[in-house]
């Protein structure tokens, strides 16, 4: 079941990490179609999910029940998507102060909120009704402000080589096996950064400050596999020669932080 849950947190990222490879202007409609995805990430989310559709079946049945979980599922992507859309158009507006952030977030959720509405006409609300905008206005805007809140602050804004650092940890955790495996392929690029920057250093000497930065984020890399390997299960583990490879190159990373000069 952990193995599962893992497993499918690390395809979930991997869908939401396809983001960077899309040309900038299609970024926001990408990201507001993928987000309701982020419902699935987690064993709390998983349960929200199974909670659903157990509901769901219990009220229409074994087949319409799991039918229409997913074509909320498919509504929610679009509007997302629309709405994403929206965002993107509107990112003159982060540059006009808090206001403008704040006003963006508030648009986008607003029409986020009707698309939603208007997809299922037998629901509560109407988009013919003025009290449903009413609402998706209030909502809206108190959502928005507390995005603002919560993230244009500086003290709780996230520099980019921490949010780097956390979303390697989540994903290392998700699937540590497949992560070693990603490593190794990419090690001859970390010793080729590693001699680029040494040899840099000599006339450069702030290039040894990033290269000690790289050999940090490389060692919590390499630890975070480290547990994750040893917490799999039996049959799932790795050989252990992949282990004693892996603790070598943590190693080599300790003795040359410890000493202050690359490691032979």
């Amino acid at each position: 079941m952990r193995w599962e849950q893992a497993s499918l947190d690390a395809l979930l990222y991997r869908i939401f990490d396809f983001e960077i490879r899309l040309p900038p202007p299609a970024r926001p409609t990408y990201r507001g179609a993928m987000f309701i995805l982020g419902m699935a990430l987690g064993l709390r989310g998983k349960l929200l999910i199974l909670a659903m559709l157990t509901a769901l079946i219990v009220i229409l049945g074994p087949w319409h029940g799991p039918l229409l979980l997913v074509m909320m599922t498919l509504i929610a992507m679009a509007a997302g998507a629309l709405a994403g859309t929206v965002y993107g158009l509107l990112y003159p507006l982060a540059k006009a102060g808090d206001f403008g952030v704040w006003f963006r977030w508030a648009l986008s959720i607003y029409v986020y909120l009707v698309i939603l509405t208007a997809s299922f006409r037998q629901g509560p609300f109407s988009t013919g009704d003025p009290v449903f905008h009413l609402i998706a206005w209030v909502f809206s805007a108190l959502a928005a402000l507390g995005l603002v809140l919560t993230d244009d602050r500086g003290a709780s804004r996230l520099s980019a080589r921490q949010f780097k650092l956390l979303q390697n940890r989540v994903l290392l955790r998700a699937a540590p096996r497949r992560m070693w495996a990603v490593m190794r392929r990419k090690q001859s690029r970390f010793e080729a950064r590693r001699k680029a920057l040494e040899a840099e250093a000599v006339r450069r000497p702030e290039a040894m400050a990033a290269l000690q930065t790289m050999l940090l984020d490389l060692q919590a890399d390499l630890m975070q596999i480290r547990r994750g390997l040893t917490r799999l299960p039996r049959p799932l583990g790795v050989h252990p020669a992949d282990l004693a490879d892996l603790d070598a190159w943590i190693e080599r990373v300790e003795r040359r932080l410890e000493a202050g000069r690359p490691p032979e």
